[in-house]
């Protein structure tokens, strides 16, 4: 991982206290207690069998995110143009302040476990500075995509929080792996 630039150190640092445990590979976990057949059966359905499954296996990535959104309850879902991360920064999504919304991730796992995936964002508007981050879990290679979706928030509401934010965000795991990060945009409109 690449050391963290300027201020966004806060937002790769995990202080929560938590211990990562050791690594280990698939092979390792099902050999791992191969005598006790009840914890067999469970890891064979946690992982979804012993076979390794990799939906791209010409791509060397373990985390790929398939689609990102935002969807407006009673609104629009804004949908990420992950082919084009470089020009987000430059396309706000328009949000109404005081409406409700959530965040979907879908994403695949391949070539090994993801343990403790996390999601992080830093948003700055001037002054106004906040991070969130958010365990999204721990998650096994498999061919069908995973889908993850935050509780609803609220947009802030206000003339002190309407205007242009910059957002800078990043799919981090236990092993400290910095999988994506890139950088994006929100305006936040009167209703």
């Amino acid at each position: 991982m690449a050391a963290p630039e300027g201020d966004e150190a806060d937002l790769l640092n995990n202080d929560d206290g938590y211990k990562a445990p050791e690594k280990k590979t698939i092979d390792e976990l099902v050999k791992l207690d191969a005598e006790d057949s009840s914890l067999q059966r469970y890891k064979e359905c946690l992982l979804g069998g012993t076979k390794l499954v990799n939906p791209f296996p010409d791509d060397p990535r373990k985390f790929i995110l398939a689609k990102l959104e935002i969807c407006v309850c009673g609104g629009p879902t804004h949908e990420f143009d992950l082919k084009n991360l470089d020009g987000l920064k430059d396309k706000p999504i328009e949000m109404v302040e005081g409406s409700q919304y959530h965040v979907q991730v879908t994403f695949y796992v391949q070539h090994e476990i993801i343990s403790g995936l996390r999601y992080a964002q830093k948003t700055t508007k001037s002054v106004l500075r906040s991070v969130d981050k958010v365990m999204l879990g721990s998650y096994a290679p498999r061919a069908t995509p995973y889908v993850w979706r935050s509780e609803d928030e609220e947009v802030q509401s206000g003339a002190l929080f309407r205007g242009h934010y910059n957002v800078t965000s990043v799919f981090t795991d236990d092993d400290e792996q910095e999988h994506l990060k890139f950088r994006w945009a929100i305006k936040i409109v009167k209703s």
